[in-house]
């Protein structure tokens, strides 16, 4: 079991480190191809975090692990609503722009929202695909929304720091592109062969290592870009990415995942942790809503949320 264990730390921090290299190597290959700084924001930034979360799941799913796939997805929800948000709280009590709130805020409710109902009520690959359409929707509303505002989008200034602090060629960006992103698809295969016989090992079922430790293994490039871009007091990048990874996750993961292998999922008190992904979905709005703004008491309420989900799921 020793062995597993170290294999699973291996993959999670080869997952995080090479999701964070394959971010910036589509950046700056967008930037080499002249793509607007627009389309690398929400684009690239925007969901560029959750490509571990869609290698995991997609392989998990290719494999006959649908349930650890599926369970990774609403694990990483929960731990972006309260982990990750609550840890920038905690921090720096950060303000929000209003925008963010109205557009990516209730668009990853309303995904979440539509994740959770179709997992729990349908395994038709039909519902699955008409997630993936979802998010084409939301891609769409959101680059024409941002057209229209060109002037208060901090996804575009996040772009330009990215271009402004790396000065790499096509050739050089398009390697640290392509080796990041088999780097990340390696390690998800690593990280699901580990958690797999971790599960085997322990006894337990493989969906509550999935909703718990390849969740959060997943979600660290959202923590890790959380902590980064609080720092330089980017706070609503740092939310608009947590809301566009919850987005991603529940709309292009799930859907991927459920196209390839749909069915019932084998995954415990499932109702029960549906109702609370979505609801804490809800309370993290709520509480950014209040004074436009997460103080550190509602940043550390949401951490002991997510320490109450782990030994809820866990029990």
């Amino acid at each position: 079991m020793a062995l597993q264990v170290l294999l699973l730390g291996i993959a999670l921090i080869a997952i995080a480190l090479s999701a964070d290299r394959f971010v910036m190597g589509a950046a700056k290959t967008a930037e080499a191809l002249h793509v607007s700084p627009l389309v690398v924001g929400v684009v690239v930034i925007g969901f560029g975090t959750g490509l571990p979360e869609l290698m995991t799941a997609t392989l998990a799913s290719i494999h006959n692990h649908a349930s650890m796939g599926i369970g990774s997805v609403l694990g990483s929800t929960v731990v972006n609503s309260t982990l990750v948000l609550g840890t920038l709280g905690a921090i720096s009590a950060p303000t929000i722009n209003s925008r963010v709130l109205k557009r990516e805020g209730m668009s990853q409710l309303l995904a979440v929202t539509a994740f959770g109902l179709v997992i729990v009520f349908t395994h038709d690959r039909l519902f699955y695909v008409l997630l993936l359409l979802l998010l084409a929707i939301f891609v769409a509303s959101t680059l024409m929304g941002s057209l229209r505002h060109p002037d208060n989008t901090e996804l575009e200034a996040e772009a330009r720091n990215i271009e402004e602090g790396y000065r790499w060629g096509l050739a050089t960006s398009l390697t640290v592109t392509i080796v990041g992103l088999l780097i990340v698809l390696g390690s998800a295969e690593l990280l699901i062969y580990s958690a797999t016989n971790l599960a085997v090992h322990l006894g337990v079922s493989k969906a509550i290592i999935g909703v718990t430790l390849v969740a959060l293994g997943t979600s660290l490039p959202e923590l890790v870009t959380a902590l980064a871009a609080a720092r330089r007091g980017h706070s609503d990048l740092v939310v608009g990415n947590i809301f566009g990874a919850n987005l991603f996750n529940s709309t292009a993961v799930a859907g991927v995942a459920g196209v390839i292998s749909p069915g019932a999922l084998d995954i415990p008190k499932l109702s029960y942790e549906v109702v609370f992904m979505i609801a804490v979905s809800m309370v993290a709005i709520l509480f950014l809503s209040s004074a436009r703004r997460l103080s550190k008491i509602e940043g550390w309420m949401l951490v002991i949320a997510y320490i109450l989900w782990v030994a809820f799921v866990t029990s």
